[in-house]
């Protein structure tokens, strides 16, 4: 029965994703994603990022958006956002714990703007956030482990 508990939520998780109701990604629901739909949902950010920019009439910055995400290795875009990731997951983290916390738990979208900020480019969590839900997960959420 506990399996099957597990498994509703991650269906009404899925379930909010694809319609939309979620507002922003959490840490959590991301690494709860599949393979793919993690993939698909850091490039949705990164062309979400492009297409504002070259709306405000910056292709330069949208072309260097593109570049740094396509870039292998550490320096790329994909390690530093992986490292911004992490970075927010542990302040998330930290705050939890504090009793009276009232600070707002950082999403991913805040991982993706500290990383575009990296290379001198200001794209608001606010504006990724409201695009965030046109991303529409594609796979099976990912098996939680029992401690989740």
């Amino acid at each position: 029965m506990h399996l099957h508990a597990k498994s509703v939520a991650a269906w009404i998780a899925l379930g909010l994703l694809l319609t939309g109701a979620a507002r922003a990604m959490t840490v959590t629901d991301f690494k709860h994603l599949n393979d793919d739909d993690e993939s698909g949902f850091v490039a949705f950010l990164v062309e979400a990022s492009a297409q504002m920019l070259q709306s405000k009439g910056q292709a330069a910055q949208a072309d260097k958006v593109i570049a740094y995400f396509s870039q292998p290795g550490k320096d790329g875009g994909v390690q530093q956002f992986s490292a911004h990731l992490k970075e927010v997951d542990a302040i998330n983290k930290r705050n939890a714990i504090k009793p009276n916390n009232t600070t707002p738990e950082l999403q991913i979208e805040d991982a993706m703007s500290l990383t575009l900020r990296d290379i001198g480019i200001a794209v608001p969590p606010k504006y990724l956030e409201s695009r965030s839900k046109e991303f529409k997960a594609a796979g099976l959420p990912r098996q939680r482990a029992k401690d989740d």
